[in-house]
């Protein structure tokens, strides 16, 4: 794809001042929904790894955020600030001057004002309308040129800071914290950038208002401005309770997420245990906090609107009545020329001051988030020695995590080639003895680490990419290496199933791929990497027997011969091939130079098929653009509308709330008709005041007060009318926001197996992080105020046409000019919004994955290859929301044209054609046409906004229509009895392969029976359980105790049916919530059953938080865990899913000691990992390709030399002494 340009670099000055440069891509918007080719690129001062780097440098300074952001942005933000000060003070003294002298040139009495002044005022009054349309949207791409910027530095420097948190740092951030910043609080950040400004020029403006106030109308100026200045304090005051309650939103927000990406990435095992609901509810309960805490802010701004909005209406009514009780007399040009002054003090107090004091909270609370975790504990840089002899020493080393100590005064030292094995019991501190090598954990001692590194993960982790680019991970592609990579790590025959072979694309966390395959692949990675050092955490546990003797061989003894290896196993059989075993118990070390054999086999038979039962390693998209979204295109369709009124509360609503804004508008229309009607009456009052008609005197006297008492009336009235409708209109977006969640959330925990198997986590956490944050925080005000605005201008419109009904016809041209602009402007809006938001989720799904495997990414000096992929995406969004900006700006500019050409229009009619029209409505319809153009650029701009966040409403709302699983079903009295297993002519296939996983499969499982499922990667072992669990449609039936699967609820199904997966997940919360969520068993009997699988004294209480991924735990931990969440559940049927991966001989031994006791008269099927652990079973089933290629007892199926259960067996010599 050719390189992106910024065609502002590229057009001549007389495009760049028209924006002649976007007409082209308006036009291919018209013909075509755009693509990421059609992005304008961004200056190279923009770019990504630019401000990420200068970020970097200046935090590593300062270690302050306000520091970095003055340092590294103060002057250009200066410049900008000033040019835009400079412009408005200009503004506010030429406008209200020239304004209220072209009015006053119209009373038919004065003589002051000739025509020439006239024409010059209007001079003015036009030229600064046309100079404002150039200098605002020109100093505005120069302000997103900067906003760009800072997003960039500070979304970079994130990112970086990221790849740095050490685990400790964990227990104060999380992935959740880390998005929610990422999404939400940055942009918040940019978004509030120019509050200081605003500030400032607010408070530049009101002392030049005030100062111009005081000398047309003497003391009583103070009134007017002493009312606006009283109530700023308790306005400030509120505002900056917010900066508290915007800290708490974000905590909330970060909780919902977390626990949002735990559900969605643990969805297999949720599903199995039939904790849907569970789940549910606790993300709603953590939105409802969310939500709760959210609305106080609310009310807090309501409140500051209330006082700002009040203020506003009233105190311009107070200081002229001030004024006339202090004896003074108002002439048109007066009141006008007060009128235009007090709008911008209106504004300024009604608006900018309340507005951006709330903003000043928002950006104040985003700061001290972002600088919060940017502060939190990073990891040593593990230094690479590369020059010296490789060495690994641990010279009286502890390790604790909080409180508990998990190595004690290791010694341990590796000087030389060879090759080192370590093992122990489940919890032993094993993992943690390799990563303390890595330097992931502080610890007191020393160590001591020469040599480049590599490392393999014992939980395998593979990021969303080709299974060739994750394991070069970066390094240089060497045919030769790579190919012997392949060979020696056992993957060609894997490659050759795959229709991509390495090109295949993984998904998260390799759920595409078999457990073994992910094992592989991650062992590749490692090895692949030439380096000095290579630790391996259980690499081969998840690998068959005759797959794991021949990567020992090949790739661990003879491939990494000559280079410094620590293998961390449970296997006796290599033990007994290699000089030198350390062996950790409680955190102390044990060296072995010889290795007795205990009698226990830890021989194990085939590696586990597919998992995620999901795509066979068929998955990937034709442009390997992984994170690449399915687009909408065209409009947001009405029906997008339809659901959003229906989810605030109804179209019924909604048409009271319109009247309500039509009421509104209408007082608040004849109110500025009064007004009028009052300056002209107070004009002839005057008048007649020096001739001696008195009773004409008194009559229009009498009608002046009476129309100045109405015109307070409905003032007052109009500004409660408006307070009640913007808050029943503001509270109707934010129920529809709070719907919205609860129906997405339900219909997503609630989707088929299929929805998960190709919707990436990223993608999903982008609809609940960044959509929801534009439909919880920026619709409920945008849709207000464009409603609100739209209103005002057709008030405005029919009062300029009441003044005078010539004025139809141009108003009518002008109204259609800028719809017609807009009808140009919005398909590519449009557009470039879901291009912008889509462009979004490669960022959170890097962010996703990355934290996932911070030891892998660190050891593998992996951090340039993924600061240089986050750069590369964050620059593509960068794009995407530059263009959008450009075109957006644009289309202001157009509009503003437009406005420019119509208030010139109604000046011209008034000045230079004859007419009748009084002073007041000459002022009257000047003051509006002048507001008009203001407002309806405005309008038309938040009614394109308000469309562009509608398309985060239709993002979202696509999750709510796919299809859920069915729960309805017939309920069997007493069901399951026996715990009888029968299938009968099964077929699986997945959505997105075209080979049937499962082919005719029957069999049959007495009640009571312990059957072993065993075979080959890829021969459907898994897909059983699958199919089992009902978690994919399937042909043919499955019958537990005699009822068909499919007619009966899922939920009664799931929860009647205990599962031990092969990975153990542990989710936030307590012990108590991950064993019995529920609440349906009590305490004695949890206790009973922990003290049965020998855990008890990992668990001194059940209230005993587990913080996000069950950190704190070890892998076998985790699994016994697992096994006492099963075992409570007391369920006729258990299926053991490679349970015992990763425990150690005497552990897996319990383990299947304590399934037998407490499962003991159910069904029991293991997908058998260790062939020990399945001799004594009562069935042994070998898969193949899909069928059942054998079914016996396993003593019979090993009297028979022809077997393929044989063959599996033949070299444990456990098994083997049986058989012979």
């Amino acid at each position: 794809m050719a390189e992106r340009v910024d065609p502002r670099r590229e057009t001549n000055t007389f495009s760049l001042l028209l924006f002649g440069y976007t007409v082209g891509l308006f036009r291919k918007g018209l013909r075509r929904d755009l693509e990421e080719e059609d992005l304008y690129g961004i200056k190279e001062s923009c770019g990504s790894k630019r401000c990420g780097d200068g970020a970097e440098a200046q935090w590593d300074k300062t270690r302050s955020i306000y520091k970095l952001l003055w340092r590294r942005h103060g002057r250009e933000y200066t410049a900008i600030c000033f040019a835009t000060i400079l412009w408005t003070e200009i503004n506010s003294i030429s406008q209200p001057y020239g304004q209220s002298k072209l009015i006053s040139y119209f009373e038919s009495s004065q003589s002051d004002i000739s025509k020439t002044d006239a024409y010059y005022c209007a001079g003015i009054v036009t030229l600064l309308k046309v100079a404002s349309v150039f200098f605002w949207r020109h100093i505005a791409i120069y302000e997103f040129y900067l906003g760009i910027k800072i997003r960039a530095s500070l979304k970079s420097l994130l990112y970086r800071k990221a790849l740095r948190l050490s685990s400790a740092a964990f227990s104060d951030t999380n992935l959740g914290n880390i998005v929610t910043i990422l999404t939400k609080d940055i942009n918040t950040i940019e978004e509030n950038l120019w509050m200081m400004m605003e500030f400032v020029i607010a408070f530049i403006q009101t002392g030049t208002i005030s100062y111009l106030l005081w000398n047309r109308m003497g003391n009583a100026a103070f009134v007017g401005i002493g009312l606006l200045f009283f109530s700023l304090p308790l306005q400030i005051y509120l505002c900056s309770l917010l900066t508290g309650i915007r800290l708490r939103v974000g905590k909330y927000s970060d909780a919902r997420l977390l626990l949002t990406q735990e559900t969605l990435s643990a969805m297999k095992i949720v599903k199995m245990y039939g904790w849907e609901n569970f789940f549910y509810k606790k993300i709603a309960e953590a939105r409802k906090k969310e939500v709760s805490i959210m609305m106080k802010g609310l009310y807090l701004k309501f409140a500051v609107a209330i006082i700002a909005f009040l203020n506003s209406k009233l105190t311009f009514l107070l200081l002229i009545l001030c004024y006339i009780w202090l004896g003074n007399t108002t002439s048109t040009e007066t009141i006008f020329y007060v009128l235009t002054l007090y709008y911008d003090l209106k504004m300024i107090f009604g608006w900018t001051i309340p507005y951006n004091t709330s903003k000043a909270a928002e950006f104040r609370a985003a700061l001290i988030r972002l600088n919060k975790l940017l502060n939190t504990e990073e990891v040593k840089k593990l230094r690479e020695q590369n020059n010296e002899k490789a060495c690994l020493e641990l010279d009286q080393v502890t390790v604790k995590v909080k409180s508990d100590v998990i190595l004690k005064r290791v010694c341990f030292k590796v000087d030389s080639p060879g090759l080192v094995l370590v093992t122990g019991a489940v919890g032993s501190g094993k993992s943690v003895l390799l990563k303390t090598m890595l330097q992931e954990y502080p610890c007191e001692g020393v160590v001591n680490v020469r040599g480049t590194v590599s490392y393999a993960s014992q939980e395998p982790w593979l990021f969303p990419a080709s299974i060739k680019d994750n394991i070069m991970f970066g390094q240089e592609y060497n045919k030769e290496r790579y190919e012997e990579v392949v060979r020696c790590c056992a993957l060609e025959y894997d490659f050759s199933l795959l229709e991509q072979g390495d090109e295949t694309l993984v998904v998260d966390r390799g759920a595409n791929l078999s457990k073994g395959q992910q094992a592989r692949v991650n062992l590749a990675r490692a090895v692949y990497k030439d380096s000095d050092v290579y630790l391996l955490d259980d690499s081969l546990t998840a690998l068959d027997v005759q797959v794991q003797d021949f990567i020992f061989e090949e790739c661990i003894r003879k491939f990494l011969d000559g280079r410094i290896r620590v293998l961390v196993t449970q296997n006796v059989t290599h033990m007994k091939k290699v000089g030198k075993v350390v062996t950790l118990e409680e955190g102390c070390l044990v060296v072995h130079q010889k290795v007795v054999s205990d009698g226990r086999s830890a021989v194990t038979v085939e590696e586990e098929e597919n998992t995620d039962a999901s795509t066979g390693g068929d998955n990937r998209t034709d442009d390997n653009k992984v994170y690449q979204e399915t687009k909408k295109q065209g409009k947001v369709e009405l029906v997008v509308y339809k659901k959003y009124f229906r989810f605030g509360g109804g179209l019924l609503l909604f048409t009271a709330i319109m009247i309500g804004y039509i009421l509104s508008q209408f007082l608040e229309s004849y109110s500025d008709q009064l007004q009028t009607d009052w300056v002209d009456l107070q004009k002839e009052v005057l008048d007649l005041s020096n001739t001696t008609n008195t009773t004409a005197l008194e009559t229009k006297t009498t009608e002046k007060d009476v129309t100045f008492v109405w015109y307070t009336a409905l003032t007052i009235i109009n500004a409660i009318t408006a307070l009640l409708k913007f808050y029943v209109l503001l509270r109707f977006c934010r129920t529809a926001s709070i719907n919205i969640h609860r129906i997405m959330s339900h219909r997503v925990i609630n989707a088929l197996m299929t929805f998960f198997d190709t919707h990436l986590i990223g993608n999903i956490l982008n609809r609940f992080s960044y959509d929801l944050y534009n439909i919880d925080e920026s619709l409920p005000f945008v849709f207000p105020d464009m409603t609100a605005t739209l209103f005002v201008c057709a008030g405005s419109l029919i009062l300029l046409v009441n003044v005078n009904w010539i004025f139809l016809f141009p108003s009518g041209l002008f109204i259609v000019g800028l719809v017609l602009v807009r009808m140009g402007y919005m398909p590519t809006g449009r557009s470039l919004k879901r291009l912008e938001a889509a462009t979004r989720s490669p960022l959170v799904g890097l962010i996703n994955s990355s934290l996932e495997g911070l030891t892998t990414i660190r050891a593998s000096k992996a951090e340039p290859l993924l600061r240089n992929q986050f750069d590369v995406n964050q620059d593509l969004y960068s794009s995407a929301y530059f263009t959008l900006m450009c075109s957006t700006t644009a289309f202001e500019f157009f509009m503003d044209v437009l406005c420019a050409l119509f208030s010139t229009l109604v000046v011209v009619r008034f000045l230079f054609f004859d007419h009748d029209i009084s002073a007041g409505n000459v002022g009257l319809a000047l003051t509006q046409v002048f507001m008009l153009t203001e407002y309806i650029q405005w309008g038309v701009r938040l009614w394109a906004d308000v469309e562009n966040h509608m398309t985060s409403v239709e993002r979202v709302l696509e999750y709510t229509n796919d299809k859920n699983e069915e729960h309805t079903g017939k309920e069997p009295d007493h069901w399951p009895k026996q715990g009888s297993v029968v299938f009968r002519n099964v077929t699986l296939s997945y959505q997105n392969t075209t080979r049937p996983v499962l082919k005719d499969v029957s069999f049959e499982i007495q009640s009571g029976q312990r059957v072993g499922i065993v075979g080959r990667t890829g021969a459907g072992k898994s897909s059983i359980i699958s199919t089992l669990f009902r978690l994919y449609d399937f042909q043919g039936s499955v019958l537990v105790d005699g009822v068909d699967t499919k007619q009966l609820p899922l939920s009664l199904l799931r929860k009647n049916i205990s599962i031990i997966p092969q990975d153990p997940v542990l989710f936030t919360g307590t012990i108590r919530s991950n064993i019995d969520p529920d609440n349906l068993y009590p305490d004695e009997e949890l206790w009973k059953v922990i003290e049965k699988v020998g855990i008890k004294s990992l668990i001194p209480e059940l209230d005993l938080s587990v913080v996000e991924g069950g950190c704190g735990f070890s892998m076998g931990q985790k699994q016994l865990i697992c096994l006492v969440r099963a075992a409570v559940r007391k369920c006729k049927i258990v299926v053991l899913d490679e349970a015992t991966a990763n425990m150690d001989a005497v552990t897996d031994e319990m383990l299947h000691q304590v399934v037998k006791d407490m499962f003991e008269g159910g069904t029991v099927l293991m997908i058998a990992h260790r062939l020990a652990s399945i001799l004594d079973c009562d069935k042994v089933i070998v898969m193949d390709k899909g069928e059942v290629a054998e079914i016996g007892t396993p003593r019979a199926l090993l009297r028979d030399k022809r077997t393929a259960f044989y063959s599996m067996c033949k070299e444990c010599e456990k098994i083997k002494s049986l058989v012979d």
